[in-house]
């Protein structure tokens, strides 16, 4: 696989020559610290620094390996030469208020996957460096980034450029060109003008760069001839190097194409959104019930893209037919303990009429959000037109003023089936098919069968093992209709969804139909094959075996270089009908009502 680059503008003119002494500690995942290191520690020299080339660790039960290098006499420029052609991103930590006084220095992989951040294996983090010069960068207490963030920043392009103070104690940096670096930073100067030769000139204007291939050595003007050794033809290298060449542009194009796709939303959160002040029901006049909780990391939800139809507005909410049927007391739903949390809201354990309910609401920084509200009563509309027992069951909605908005639906006591497929795999449950799993695909194969039949079909756009929720018995619904949408057409455009799971045309931004959720409904059927999360095979070819960074993952996928795995023991039945579902043509995929009747059969002729 080609490396791939972010060329981000030089801030070589803006950081201060630290004349500090440091010692840095990496940290790898690849045996004897082969690759590039997961994570990169700088502190002020201590008078026991010892030089290590690589030493074994264990943190909890992994194996890491450990280099140590003494007497470093300038951050950056190691943190280039350690990380090379990859992307990070560089955090200083300072004792004082207002960044006065520096502490140390972390560099993390920004492969947007989790990866160690501590020389002691026991914290985590998530880095992503993204093409329009932004960042998000989040912190965890645990070696496996699981819970709620420690630290979490969305840095735009002009925090990482001028390495602004963020919370009081803390600057970042992006990383640069390794090539268009090496030439600044050997000169005794700052200048970040090129003085000719291979050095390119870089703007100190904050503009960034474009994804760039590494190519090796091709030095212009260069004409030497390759004979094919039969017939005495020959082809110059620089035909053979211009032909490389365009070859890796038309990939990147089609990565920079997907990437735009998949950040387009993100980047549309980012923008200043209208607010209210918490205008309540004329005919409800209680007193405000507040939660808090903590910011969130997954911010996926677009809500310029869910339920159907346009908007409501905030003047007609009250009079809305379908609002106003569901409506029920805000007084009698009772909220316990958070189940979960996702990028708009919070799932509460509670209870109404003395029955176990699942009550969801916004997250605290959202409910002044016309915007999210008017997004969250779009998917109550949906959710209260939709009836089958393979649908959580909505129950109603309730609210006391639109701060206090939430949707009370029915309680799975057993939980999704991501964490089903998690336990599996730790306590290393056979992979394959056996009847509970396929009795699984089947009941959601029951589902997309239901919403892609209804007189306006309904494309779920989201399905992954994550709104699957299962009962006490192993029954399986499909949960979690934010982003789903009425097809008021034969196709559509919206590109929506979790990536992982994001059918090629959906990535592309090209015309798609309710055959993208049977893209996803293929991935699930790997997940439950294999236990875990898709791609999760993906590997970088040499000896780091480190996994494929996600944005080069979904590249791979919309050009159908890389699909989802099964086990070779596998039911074949089982996996023809997941490869089928996951073709590249759309076409070539079955309809949920076929895939349903196909496993009907399976599971009275195999099992």
């Amino acid at each position: 696989m080609q490396r791939l680059r972010f060329g981000l503008v030089s801030l070589a003119a803006l950081r201060p020559v630290h004349a500090v002494t440091m010692e840095a500690v990496e940290v790898f995942s690849g045996v004897n610290c082969a690759g590039t290191p997961d994570v990169l520690a700088m502190y002020n020299l201590t008078a026991s620094c010892v030089e290590d080339a690589c030493s074994d660790i264990a943190f909890g039960n992994d194996t890491y390996y450990i280099s140590r290098t003494c007497n470093i006499s300038d951050r950056f420029t190691h943190a280039q030469n350690v990380f090379g052609d990859f992307t990070y991103v560089v955090m200083e930590t300072y004792d004082n208020k207002s960044c006065a006084s520096f502490g140390e220095a972390d560099v993390f992989l920004a492969s947007g996957s989790c990866e160690i951040s501590s020389g002691f294996g026991d914290q985590s983090a998530i880095t992503s460096l993204f093409s329009n010069g932004s960042a998000v960068v989040a912190l965890y207490p645990n070696d496996a980034c699981g819970g709620e963030p420690s630290l979490y920043f969305e840095l735009d392009k002009t925090a990482l450029s001028t390495g602004s103070c963020q919370q009081d104690l803390y600057r970042f940096y992006g990383s640069e060109s390794s090539s268009k670096i090496s030439s600044s930073s050997s000169s005794s100067s700052l200048d970040t003008t090129a003085t000719g030769g291979s050095t390119s000139n870089i703007s100190s204007s904050g503009s960034v760069g474009v994804i760039e291939p590494l190519v090796a050595n091709s030095a212009s003007g260069s004409n030497t001839s390759v004979n094919d050794g039969s017939n005495g033809s020959s082809i110059s290298t620089g035909a053979v190097v211009g032909i490389a060449v365009a070859a890796v542009v038309f990939v990147l194009v089609v990565a920079l194409f997907v990437l735009y796709r998949l950040r387009k939303t993100r980047e549309a959160e980012m923008e200043e959104e209208d607010s209210f002040n918490g205008l309540r029901s004329p005919s409800a006049d209680r007193k405000n019930t507040s939660l808090t909780a903590p910011g969130t990391l997954d911010s996926r939800w677009d809500a310029g893209h869910r339920g159907s139809g346009k908007p409501l507005s905030l003047v007609g909410l009250w009079d809305d037919e379908v609002i106003a049927t569901a409506r029920i007391p805000r007084e009698k739903v009772i909220i316990q303990l958070s189940i979960c949390r996702g990028g708009g809201g919070e799932v509460f354990l509670g209870q109404f009429n003395q029955q176990q309910v699942a009550v969801k609401m916004l997250l605290p920084e959202m409910r002044k959000s016309v915007k999210h509200v008017n997004a969250f009563l779009a998917e109550v509309k949906l959710m209260a037109t939709l009836e089958h027992q393979r649908i959580v069951q909505f129950v109603g909605v309730a609210w006391d003023s639109l701060t206090d908005l939430c949707v009370v639906s029915e309680f799975m006591e057993g939980g999704d089936l991501r964490a089903l497929l998690t336990s599996y795999d730790k306590e290393k449950h056979a992979k394959g098919f056996d009847r509970t799993k396929v009795t699984i695909a089947l009941h959601v194969a029951h589902a997309l069968t239901y919403l892609h039949s209804l007189q306006t079909p309904v494309l779920h756009r989201d399905l992954k093992s994550k709104n699957v929720l299962l009962t006490s018995a192993l029954e399986a619904k499909l949960t979690d209709f934010g982003i789903s949408r009425e097809q008021a057409d034969k196709t559509m455009t919206a590109g929506v969804g979790t990536s992982l799971w994001m059918a090629p045309e959906v990535m592309l931004g090209q015309r798609y139909d309710d055959k993208a959720d049977m893209f996803s409904f293929g991935v699930v059927l790997s997940e439950l094959d294999m236990h875990v999360l898709p791609y999760s095979h993906a590997k970088e070819k040499g000896d780091s075996g480190r996994k494929i960074p996600e944005t080069v993952v979904l590249q791979m996928v919309a050009l159908g270089d890389l699909r989802v795995e099964f086990s070779p023991s596998s039911l074949e039945s089982m996996v023809e009908l997941g490869l089928a579902c996951v073709s590249l043509d759309p076409n070539e995929r079955p309809t949920a009502a076929e895939a349903l009747y196909r496993l009907h059969t399976i599971l009275a002729q195999e099992l």
